[in-house]
């Protein structure tokens, strides 16, 4: 008998998350039409919504119960108490409202991620009005991290970081943000859903692949990549036992300054390559995650390198801009 009856109970399961479904869908979608994607929003009455929350929902409750046994017993401490708890309800309700009435928020901009790691989504929250705003939360629809417990000042601008993973590389819109409060008795819950036209680029994973000889040093650089030893004076060090006599900076010595050995290099050729094609694993994303790790390992070793795509090339140089325009090149890279 329970084997005829689960395919029922599974089928009204179903039609159930169906119908929630298309509930979900036709608000979000008259919230979007509503309130479209913007980098700037200023929260006023239009945009709230309010609710009891479950706290709410058994305070109600209570309040019902309270003001039967008052009706059927006419005892009129239960009734006042009852109405009391109305009032009570009334006015929090107000008060949660204008919690987050007079806020703003701005995008202020995005930090840099790599595949797999939190993405900071950084914001301005403003209070417009003389009131305190307290504990508000801000998080994203899906795939974020609640910030809860905001405090802001009457007429402060604070910024505020909202981590969200990052699944895959390339571009990532956030989506939808949930700005609530529950202040100041937790009964009601007033939220707003907010779109933003802003987007992060997410750099491709690093993974360690053997580099193949093709992606080595080429001897045909313009010998800008320094080496020790040579005879070229590249600065001086403070001094370590067993240095040679001969490379001790005696007029530092002599002006009292310390005990100080001579350094020397040389400037050879020695510019990288980084070849798409010669990355050992056939997957693109594993190609560009190799790529990716081999673009900061040079980086942080501070030699030139360059890398070669299937349809983009750039050129061998060094530095935190040379990084960043590679990081994104592979970030942007469309098979």
């Amino acid at each position: 008998m329970s084997d005829e009856a689960s395919p029922v109970s599974d089928q009204e399961v179903r039609k159930h998350g169906f119908i929630l479904r298309t509930i979900e869908r036709h608000f979000f979608r008259y919230v979007d039409r509503h309130v479209p994607p913007a980098n700037y929003h200023r929260i006023d009455r239009k945009k709230l919504y309010i609710l009891p929350s479950k706290r709410g929902a058994a305070f109600i409750i209570v309040i019902i119960v309270l003001w039967l046994l008052g009706t059927n017993y006419q005892n009129n401490l239960v009734l006042a108490l009852s109405f009391l708890m109305i009032s009570v309800f009334v006015v929090t309700i107000l008060n949660t409202h204008q919690n987050l009435s007079s806020l703003s928020i701005e995008y202020a901009g995005t930090s840099s991620a790599f595949a797999g790691e939190d993405v900071e989504f950084v914001f301005t929250l403003t209070n417009h009005s003389r009131r305190y705003m307290e504990s508000v939360e801000i998080g994203w629809q899906t795939g974020g991290h609640l910030v809860a417990n905001i405090d802001v000042h009457p007429y402060e601008s604070i910024k505020i970081r909202i981590p969200q993973k990052s699944l895959k590389r390339g571009w990532q819109q956030p989506g939808r943000m949930r700005l609530q409060s529950y202040f100041p008795l937790g009964i009601v819950k007033c939220w707003s859903w907010l779109s933003w036209d802003i987007t992060a680029l997410i750099y491709p994973a690093p993974i360690e692949v053997p580099l193949p000889s093709s992606c080595k040093a080429d001897a045909e650089g313009n010998g800008l990549h320094p080496i020790k030893g040579g005879e070229d004076f590249s600065g001086i060090r403070e001094y370590r036992p067993g240095d040679s006599l001969k490379h001790i900076a005696w007029r530092a010595y002599a002006q009292e300054k310390g005990l100080y050995s001579k350094e020397f290099s040389q400037n050879v050729s020695q510019e990288r390559w980084i070849i798409f094609s010669d990355i050992a694993p056939q997957d693109v994303e594993l190609k560009l995650s190799a790529m990716c790790y081999w673009a900061l390992q040079f980086s942080l070793d501070d030699e030139e390198y360059g890398i070669v795509l299937p349809a983009d090339i750039i050129s061998p140089d060094r530095g935190e801009n040379h990084r960043r325009k590679v990081l994104e090149t592979l970030a942007r890279y469309e098979a």
